[in-house]
């Protein structure tokens, strides 16, 4: 089979062509594999295979086909290394969103909200360009049918797998917005399965979806056969407001100011409300207490927290809540150990609210304790960020 021409002596393709001049409006013809993204910069991929290496403060995303807007999974928010990515030049991209709206937690679903009604509206002081969007997904959320499975299987070894359908896309739901993919898992006794557990019920569903409970490939019953089990599921949570989808991240906000977002409710129904999660870094710290008995180490500050703001049930793929901050690294020397002075940010973290921060208590000469604890106040912010984008063979 023909293969691609490799060998010693030859390398990748010199960086050029990302947009072909021939191509109508396009960018000059030409181009460096380092591109630089401002805060709210996006850069979708041309068709074609990569090498991409995120910044520190960028994310690469995907145009999710069931809830249509650009998502990227839950997990660390900084993975060093390159990936490699298959792009058709429309559904990826990387993006710089510090300082923009990512999600947002449902604290209260409220009651009697209707689909067609039903209005989330963003405001953000100190936004200069474009405000985040958001549209509500009320109701549809699965549930099971009794409490009970309809059949409980026999045979298993292993718990088997769950698997739920999406809701349907926007264009054929008749909520016209879409919604948020409901997942469970099995829990199996003496080899029948006894319970499904919801780990996301979701949202937007129009009628309960079919779901099939299929073995593991890894259960060492197969060979001796197995009695699948088979569960019915309901739709629950009518006129609650169960998840937004953010259909325009906006332009980032002010340093400084990034809880200023607020999200307005309207709609036929009564006590909604939702919080919106910003991502975000530390762009600046400085001492508002100096400590003493740090000796000639000066002090190093650790973050802890940051995650989204926990919404109403479990919606991770909606709210991110399970997303895993990245801790910051901020330090200043012992020389500027006074109130006032400014601390250096080697890397500001990435988090979606503001996170905690805690000076080292070990940093003191001999690695005794200090005798006061230095105290921080940080500024939380956006950053700009370079992307390697490398043709890949």
């Amino acid at each position: 089979m023909p293969q691609f021409l490799s060998g010693p002596g030859v390398g990748l393709a010199y960086p050029q062509n990302l947009y072909p001049s021939e191509l109508g409006n396009a960018p000059q013809d030409g181009s460096s594999n380092q591109l630089g993204l401002a805060p709210g910069d996006v850069f979708v991929l041309p068709a074609g295979d990569w090498y991409v290496g995120l910044g520190m403060y960028l994310v690469l995303q995907f145009l999710d086909p069931v809830t249509n807007v650009w998502t990227m999974a839950s997990g660390s928010a900084w993975n060093r290394g390159l990936i490699h990515v298959s792009s058709d030049g429309f559904n990826c991209r990387i993006a710089n969103l510090t300082g923009c709206v990512v999600s947002a937690s449902v604290v209260n679903g409220g009651t009697s909200y209707v689909q067609a009604t039903t209005t989330l509206t963003v405001v953000a002081a100190g936004i200069t360009g474009a405000v985040p969007t958001m549209l509500p997904i009320v109701g549809g959320a699965l549930k099971i049918s009794g409490g009970t499975l309809t059949a409980n299987g026999a045979g298993y070894g292993v718990p088997p797998i769950v698997m739920i359908p999406p809701p349907p896309p926007a264009a054929v739901n008749s909520n016209g917005v879409g919604g948020i993919p409901a997942a469970a898992i099995a829990i199996i006794a003496s080899g029948t399965v006894s319970s499904i557990s919801m780990i996301n019920q979701g949202a937007g569903y129009p009628t309960a979806p079919v779901a099939v409970i299929v073995p593991s490939p890894f259960d060492p019953n197969l060979s001796t056969g197995i009695t699948a089990a088979t569960v019915t599921f309901t739709l629950g949570s009518s006129g609650v407001i169960l998840g937004a989808l953010v259909t325009n991240n906006g332009s980032p906000l002010p340093n400084g100011s990034l809880g200023s977002v607020t999200i307005s409710v309207g709609g036929a129904g009564s006590s909604g409300s939702l919080t919106a999660n910003v991502l975000q870094t530390i762009v600046s710290g400085t001492l508002t207490t100096a400590g003493t008995g740090y000796g000639t180490g000066g002090v190093a500050f650790s973050t802890f927290g940051g995650n989204p703001v926990t919404g109403i049930g479990n919606y991770p793929a909606a709210e991110l809540i399970a997303w895993t901050p990245r801790p910051a690294n901020v330090a200043v020397t012992a020389s500027s150990l006074s109130v006032a002075a400014p601390a250096t940010v080697y890397d500001g973290g990435l988090f979606q609210s503001a996170p905690t921060i805690a000076a080292s208590t070990g940093n003191a000469a001999g690695g005794a304790a200090p005798t006061t604890i230095a105290g921080l106040t940080a500024v939380m912010g956006s950053a700009y960020d370079i992307a390697v984008i490398q043709a890949a063979p």
